[in-house]
């Protein structure tokens, strides 16, 4: 069976994690190592606080696999999302991803965080490295970009009427298998960009054939605005990326009596 290396990495660690963390007893091997190091035995204060440590620590590193790469394969009952980052720079060890959910104080300072620290939804992970974007553009507004794209099947069957236009080939490379973390260098995102917006009409025209009731034309130009704000931001020395996103619920209508 044909497996793709980086998922499989993933796989490796998240199990051999969680091998450590749930199967084994981590914190009495952690203890031990330190009362041997310290060259004597800890205190119950000791013990107790380093315990606290030792949980957060799982916790963190959780979170940390969860942002790394989601563990399944996509699902089709899930939205397809195409992220984009403005100016990506590599990821070096020392920098802190700050997973904490943002604040009233966070908002009104922009988001804005100390040069060690970064939002992980502005941190991108590619088969090339981890990488992250700026916190916010010249203007002070966020400068990373997302969007709900639909249906894994949707987006995949828009892909395919994409790639007949010029400079937008590289879309019918999209795959059920490969569209998650599908990434878009930044002269790429460009230039479907322009394409999207040169032949704005023709394109419109083309998609509208994936819409359903009235008003086709409207909604498929509204469906070329939605690719083209992840694919805007993502020009600017960045990369764009599609991802995963929320489950997609069927909803149920049921008669109510009046």
């Amino acid at each position: 069976m044909q497996y793709p290396f980086e998922r499989l990495r993933f796989h490796f660690v998240e199990y051999t994690v969680r091998q450590v963390w749930q199967d084994g007893n981590v914190a009495t091997t952690v203890m031990d190592s330190l009362q041997q190091e310290l060259n004597r035995s800890l205190t119950n204060e000791e013990a107790l606080n380093l315990k606290d440590r030792i949980q957060l620590l799982c916790s963190e590193t959780d979170k940390l696999l969860r942002s790394r790469i989601p563990h399944d394969f996509p699902s089709r009952q899930k939205a397809i999302e195409l992220w984009g980052y403005q100016r990506i720079q590599p990821l070096h060890p020392d920098i802190y991803i700050h997973h904490e959910q943002p604040t009233q104080s966070d908002f009104d300072n922009q988001f804005a965080l100390p040069s060690s620290e970064v939002w992980g939804w502005n941190v991108v992970y590619t088969f090339t490295g981890a990488y992250y974007g700026i916190q916010t553009d010249a203007s002070d507004w966020a400068a990373t970009s997302s969007a709900d794209l639909g249906s894994l099947d949707f987006v995949l069957q828009s892909a395919q009427i994409l790639k007949t236009f010029p400079n937008c080939e590289l879309l019918g490379d999209l795959t059920p298998d490969n569209i998650d973390l599908f990434t878009l260098e930044a002269d790429e995102c460009r230039k479907i960009n322009q394409t999207l917006q040169q032949q704005q009409d023709a394109v419109t025209e083309a998609l509208s054939q994936l819409i359903q009731g009235d008003d086709r034309l409207t909604h498929a130009a509204t469906l070329i605005n939605i690719w083209q704000t992840p694919l805007q931001a993502a020009q600017n020395q960045g990369i764009a990326q599609f991802k995963y996103g929320k489950p997609i619920y069927s909803i149920e209508y049921t008669e109510v009596e009046t």
